[in-house]
């Protein structure tokens, strides 16, 4: 009888990061070539999936303005209804005008022209 050889090969229980030498043992006979098993790809999973996002622009590069803390209903586009500042992956301004976006938002408050807190 031939001597069986234990190849490992541990499954990730990390999702779908790879471990480092992650094994499973799986008995094989000695003399028998050994293949690789790999774990399939996100790719081969999610064939049918679309994963292509178009590009958002800057509003304010757009129209080559600034924003200023006098123009209100600009301003108000950037506030949550909790009257809080949207941050930069949901308003969709360049980290330039979002820098001065919330400049502008927070001097608004400082004169009363904007909402610290909603109204109930």
């Amino acid at each position: 009888m031939a001597e069986k050889k234990k190849i490992t090969i541990r499954p990730s229980f990390l999702g779908d990061k790879p471990t480092s030498g992650g094994k499973v043992s799986i008995p094989v006979p000695l003399g028998e070539p050994v293949e690789e098993v790999e774990k399939a790809e996100k790719t081969e999973r999610f064939e049918g999936e679309k994963t292509l996002k178009t590009k958002r622009t800057c509003h304010f590069c757009q129209t080559k303005t600034s924003p200023s803390y006098t123009d209100l209903a600009t301003l108000k586009r950037y506030l949550t209804d909790r009257a809080k500042i949207l941050p930069k992956l949901r308003s969709s301004v360049c980290a330039r005008h979002q820098r001065a976006v919330s400049r502008q938002i927070k001097y608004a408050r400082h004169l009363s022209l904007l909402p610290f807190v909603p109204k109930v």
